[in-house]
């Protein structure tokens, strides 16, 4: 087990694992690609309320100098407790079963106010992955209709393999046409798409928030994010899941030019330091990832 103590370590590093530049002999690069201002530490508020997040803000995050929140994703999502539900977006109305658009805006004004960003995970690579249902604003759906947004020509079909699911980690065609775990799988290289998509990144910059995380952003080629996020209205900061894998044609350093990239090689030699595997590296284990993540 963890002491407790080493938890606070592991959760920073949960939060900086990031696909950066390679290091040169000034830190200026290096600090360029984290969150703007001076407070560039992100907490992840994995599951919480908008009520309880904004009570956070005010009474511990802020006054204890982090600069970040990451909340969950605020859009309608498939019922249920499991979290993997609020990854199963049903529609862009803002209510979820961590509360409404109001009780959204209230969190994100109450973090401000606490002088705490916000960063939104944000969904584009796809929509439900159940054949039908109710969403959580009560909305219903079926897997590729999804009534005034989405219809079955807004999807990818990709065809090669039974049931449209990845298999093969080596084809990047499959890995950004087919269906993560039977998710429908949206087709961000057309205009429409990535119209819908842009004007839901500009309702959440309408709201206040700072930045959105990019959820399952491999999946998508680093080419269409980049064309949606050039139709917002103003740029957040950005950061995208792009995890990698060993000898695979999908690489994280595809998407810096979009913005920052999460991925997990940096926590996992932080934990097996920690489980094992000795700890007197770790002050010299950043340089050596970030020029193996480029």
């Amino acid at each position: 087990m963890l002491l407790p103590t080493l938890l606070p370590l592991l959760a920073w590093a949960v939060q900086n694992a990031m696909a950066i530049p390679a290091p040169t002999n000034s830190t200026a690069q290096l600090s360029a690609r984290a969150p703007s201002g001076s407070k560039t530490v992100i907490i992840q508020m994995f599951e919480w309320n908008w009520n309880s997040i904004a009570s956070e803000c005010t009474n511990f995050i802020g006054p204890n100098g982090y600069g970040y929140v990451q909340v969950s994703p605020p859009q309608e999502h498939i019922q249920g407790s499991q979290w993997w539900t609020d990854y199963q977006p049903v529609s862009y109305i803002l209510t979820s079963k961590r509360g409404n658009q109001d009780q959204f805006q209230s969190m994100v004004n109450a973090c401000h106010a606490a002088g705490v960003n916000v960063i939104a995970d944000t969904l584009f690579n796809h929509m439900a992955g159940v054949d039908s249902g109710t969403g959580s604003a009560g909305s219903s759906f079926t897997h590729y209709n999804y009534p005034g947004i989405y219809q079955n020509q807004d999807f990818h079909h990709c065809g090669l393999e039974p049931g449209d699911d990845i298999v093969n980690y080596s084809n990047r065609v499959e890995v950004q046409t087919c269906e993560l775990v039977n998710l429908a799988d949206l087709a961000t290289d057309t205009d429409y798409v990535r119209g819908v998509l842009a004007g839901y990144g500009n309702k959440l910059l309408s709201l206040g928030v700072d930045g959105f995380r990019l959820d399952a952003a491999k999946h998508m080629p680093a080419g269409d994010i980049a064309n949606i996020l050039s139709r917002l209205s103003r740029r957040p900061y950005i950061t995208q899941e792009v995890i990698w894998g060993s000898g695979e044609p999908i690489q994280p350093s595809e998407y810096v030019g979009n913005g920052d990239v999460q991925e997990f090689r940096y926590t996992t030699t932080v934990r097996d330091a920690f489980l094992g595997g000795g700890i007197s590296g770790l002050h010299v284990v950043v340089s050596p990832l970030c020029v193996a993540l480029v």
